[in-house]
């Protein structure tokens, strides 16, 4: 085994994550993992950000006309400051999102969103662009076809992207079990893999 294949999958105090498109109008019609899934895998992600104090951002589209809405298991970690609803396909064309990500100045992004072959995978790519080192996390993610959702995983690994578990992320941003914070981390990663989605 490889120094870089026993490297931790990120550093906590370097890392933002970034939920894009996981709402319940869109979410709904993941065909390749359950809404309740990738909604389950989402809360998560929250919940350890709180403990680890990484930021997260938000970005929402209109779905028919009606104002974005966060899946209801995001909503207590939602504020205006870290919510942007735009109207473009990329987030990072979105102006205020990439000037708010710029603002946290962390250099690591984990990602979670719906669909996986469209919006995840612009904001892999044109973060990678951007010199962010991106980490998919595919549990919390979701797309309309098996077929174009693993094409679009594997353009965003090749690009240089990690793809892998909510549980990996956790662990490595905490493997200390015995701390306090690490006790948390764990309980949060013992409540996801127990949920029976």
């Amino acid at each position: 085994m490889s120094h870089a294949d026993r490297m931790a999958t990120l550093e906590a105090a370097d890392t933002a994550i970034v939920f894009a498109d996981l709402q319940p109008a869109l979410v709904h019609k993941s065909r390749t993992h359950s809404g309740e899934a990738i909604a389950a895998g989402a809360e998560a992600l929250a919940r350890a950000a709180d403990v680890l104090a990484c930021p997260m951002l938000f970005s929402l589209v209109g779905v028919d006309g009606k104002p974005a809405q966060h899946l209801p298991e995001l909503a207590a970690h939602a504020r205006q400051a870290n919510s942007f609803t735009r109207t473009v396909a990329r987030p990072f064309d979105d102006a205020d999102f990439a000037t708010a990500l710029t603002a946290t100045g962390r250099g690591t992004l984990v990602i979670a969103g719906y669909s996986s072959e469209a919006v995840l995978q612009y904001l892999a790519l044109d973060g990678i662009a951007r010199g962010y080192r991106i980490v998919v996390a595919i549990e919390a993610c979701g797309g309309r076809s098996a077929r174009a959702e693993a094409a679009a995983l594997r353009r965003i690994e090749r690009a240089g992207a990690i793809v892998t578990s909510v549980a990996d992320i956790l662990q490595s941003a905490e493997p200390d079990m015995a701390s306090p914070r690490g006790q948390s981390i764990f309980g949060i990663v013992h409540d996801f893999m127990g949920k029976d989605v």
